[in-house]
């Protein structure tokens, strides 16, 4: 599954620089593979600025002429006339977003965000950006009255984001191993949420005894790992409510709730409506 939307029509590789715009998005997309491989290469890179969101998977990105492999809940960001790399590690399921976009606000954006000093970023895996990204593609989509202007608030939101994950992360050089364990069993978690999923089993692949690793899971994500799983699966059941016309009982099985009755009274307590009140509702 692959999509993209552009506000700039692209004209080369060469890109879009603005000079009288503070920030603007030229064109967006994503892709949510089983297996692919891929390669981007731009020697020269690009006039505007690259952001890529490495949701789900592994790449190898290239930052000052050195070749880094990241995994999921990586951001990276290129400048214009930075050389850009990146290349599907193996074939594996990958799930990454990007966006192109220029103008001559954007370091000073990059500055007040703390984002502006290097190329990768590790923020953990941001549930959010997705939401944001989707809205900005419907807005180039749709060109409704003023979708520059609210595709641009939609980009500095998604810098903002992040820039919070980023420095919330806390991530050092010698934690990186261990918060990759972590990343992995997240991972298994937005790959497996249809299936039944024990903590125990999360806890195995992040190599941490059960009690650590709902400790560590909470300090990074800010839940426990059931309650993780529980709104990762409302997610997932929004989506479907919103795009399909798919029953309520189906929907609950198809994110894991086995039970429909259990499903509805959770989808009430964490969302406030009934999934049958939710369906068709902007997210």
């Amino acid at each position: 599954m692959h999509d993209s939307a552009y506000h700039i029509p692209e004209v080369d590789e060469a890109g879009t620089a603005s000079t009288t715009e503070f920030l603007q998005v030229n064109c967006l997309g994503y892709y949510k593979l089983e297996k692919a491989k891929y390669e981007r290469y731009r020697k020269k890179g690009r006039k505007d600025y690259l952001l890529i969101y490495n949701h789900i998977g592994k790449a190898i990105v290239r930052a000052e002429g050195t070749d880094h492999e990241v995994g999921s809940g990586t951001a990276v960001i290129y400048r214009p006339g930075e050389e850009q790399l990146y290349q599907l590690s193996d074939e594996q399921p990958i799930e990454s977003y990007w966006i192109h976009f220029t103008g001559y606000g954007v370091e000073e954006v990059l500055e007040r965000l703390g984002i502006a000093g290097q190329n990768i970023y590790y923020t953990g895996q941001m549930e959010e950006y997705s939401l944001l990204s989707r809205m900005a593609q419907n807005e180039i989509q749709a060109q409704r009255r003023g979708y520059d202007l609210n595709i641009a608030s939609l980009m500095i939101q998604i810098l903002t984001l992040l820039s919070r994950y980023y420095l919330q992360s806390g991530f050092t050089g010698k934690q990186l191993e261990s918060s990759n364990r972590l990343d992995l069993s997240i991972s298994y978690i937005h790959t497996n949420y249809h299936k039944p999923i024990t903590v125990p089993e999360l806890s195995d692949l992040a190599g941490l005894c059960v009690s650590r690793y709902i400790q560590t899971f909470k300090q990074r994500t800010g839940s426990t790992p059931k309650d993780y799983l529980i709104r990762f699966r409302l997610l997932k059941a929004k989506e479907l409510l919103r795009y399909t016309n798919l029953t309520i009982r189906q929907i609950s099985l198809m994110v894991g709730f086995g039970d429909q009755l259990y499903f509805s009274r959770v989808f009430k307590k964490l969302e406030g409506m009934c999934p049958s009140e939710a369906r068709g509702q902007v997210m």
